[in-house]
């Protein structure tokens, strides 16, 4: 036996068995990569919640907040203004995503529209604490830690 025919004979042999090592790599590149792609498209959608959610919360405060503390006569708003400014801005950042938006990030994060409503209202609550926060530190409203998702 030559060493041509024994090399025929190990490929026979070992083929399958290296075909088969071949495609579970293969599954595997393929799981791996799919799975870096959606969560590359989740930190996506969560970064542009987190751009509206910030954007809405600093336009309430500019224009909602400010025109009513100044017409209060202690300056601060009561519980129900409070309550109003907050649904206003969470109807906000739904206007700014579009039901489009809404749909995506629901089905994304497998919500509900209720799940929906307390999610939008917990990171306008969020970005609340962080811009009284970053004005407490001598910030001028900078992003600086304040996009919680992103991180």
């Amino acid at each position: 036996m030559d060493y041509g025919e024994l090399g025929l004979k190990v490929l026979q042999i070992l083929s399958p068995i290296l075909l088969a090592a071949l495609t579970w790599v293969a599954a595997k590149a393929a799981q791996y990569i799919q799975a870096k792609v959606k969560n590359e498209y989740l930190r996506g959608v969560l970064v542009r919640l987190d751009d509206a959610v910030l954007t809405v919360v600093r336009e309430v405060q500019q224009v909602t907040v400010e025109a009513i503390k100044s017409g209060s006569a202690d300056g601060k708003l009561t519980p129900d203004e409070r309550a109003r400014v907050k649904q206003a801005a969470v109807d906000s950042v739904k206007s700014h995503l579009g039901m489009k938006g809404i749909s995506e990030l629901a089905k994304i994060l497998g919500l509900e529209s209720g799940a929906i409503d307390k999610l939008l209202s917990t990171r306008v609550e969020a970005a609340v604490h962080d811009l009284k926060a970053s004005r407490a530190n001598g910030a001028s409203g900078s992003t600086e830690g304040a996009v919680p998702f992103a991180a």
